[in-house]
């Protein structure tokens, strides 16, 4: 019998079990799960070792005796430690491909694929051994649900920290924000303002309306930002970490900061012409000659609105593209 996917997952527990014993015992110095240490890495080729004593005195591992798969040596005996350590040091680079980069994620397809078509791999017959499965007993059905159990749990909450913990989305959320405005509130502005805005009542009315549309957006814009802190926030208070919860807050501030002030600048922009335009819808006032094609008011307080006017809008007009 081959029993290959038996096999693969008792192979993938003993690494695990293995795994999870070397991260206890070295601690710190094992790394992270990105850059893990050349001593998390060395322990695995201590654990050939301990595997070939496993199957000499036992003829299984833990992985292996959860699914019920025992090696024994061709005459039905438990195999020599020489023999043990030869099949173990085999599969380790034939199985796992001693846990390099990329090798390890071929080489076991491959010893995969040859198990279910050639019913033996490598290591099998290098160090002639022979698999049996037996029939599990009801502890070891037991221990294999709670190990199952317990993985799932880990990787959930792994899974639930890693999300709590992720960095956040500061770039993108700003980016979202000034291509919002850049791609369609400024524009809009654009196209609002201009020198003949307010050279008739008509002109000054349309504007006050292009302006109004203008600061709704902004006011969306603000309203979105506040629901983003809200979900950013509800993150960080459920670090258990207080430390992380302080510089998380203290990032979270700043970057609302930044965001708060440049709609708030921008919405006043608005108000500031809203306010100028709105001079310009008196049709008493709003009469004037044009001298050298410049616009002079008959109203010394609508020519100097004009004039303040013409200054905010130059203004607007060089403020940089980001």
């Amino acid at each position: 019998m081959v029993y290959p996917f038996r096999r693969a997952a008792a192979r993938f527990i003993d690494y695990l079990l293995w795994g999870m014993l070397s991260v206890v015992v070295l601690g710190e110095k094992t790394g992270d799960g990105f850059t893990p240490s050349w001593l998390f890495y060395a322990s695995f080729w201590v654990y050939i070792f301990v595997e070939a004593a496993l199957i000499s005195i036992f003829a299984t591992t833990a992985g292996k005796k959860l699914l019920g798969i025992y090696v024994f040596a061709p005459d039905g005996k438990k195999l020599s430690y020489p023999s043990s350590l030869k099949r173990s040091f085999l599969a380790f680079g034939a199985a796992i491909g001693c846990f390099l980069p990329y090798i390890s994620f071929i080489l076991p397809v491959y010893a995969f694929y040859r198990l279910v078509k050639y019913k033996a791999v490598f290591w099998d017959l290098a160090a002639p051994s022979i698999v049996r499965q037996v029939k599990t007993t009801l502890l070891d059905k037991i221990l294999l649900t709670v190990f199952i159990l317990f993985m799932l749990t880990g990787y959930f909450m792994t899974a639930r920290t890693a999300m709590i913990y992720r960095a956040m989305d500061f770039g993108i959320i700003e980016e979202e924000v000034l291509s919002s405005y850049f791609n369609d509130i400024r524009p809009q502005m654009l196209q609002a303002l201009s020198e003949n805005s307010v050279l008739s009542p008509e002109a000054a009315v349309q504007t006050l309306r292009s302006l109004k549309q203008v600061q709704k957006k902004l006011q969306y814009q603000k309203e979105e930002l506040l629901l983003i802190q809200d979900m950013l926030q509800q993150r960080i208070d459920r670090m258990p970490v207080s430390e992380m919860r302080q510089v998380r807050q203290r990032q979270l501030d700043v970057f609302m900061g930044k965001m708060n002030s440049f709609l708030f600048a921008e919405s006043m922009r608005v108000s500031l012409f809203e306010n100028i335009v709105g001079f310009f819808k008196s049709k008493d006032k709003n009469v004037y000659e044009l001298v050298n094609g410049r616009p002079v008011f008959q109203d010394s307080e609508m020519a100097r609105q004009y004039d303040n006017f013409m200054i905010q809008l130059q203004a607007f007009l060089s403020f940089p593209m980001f």
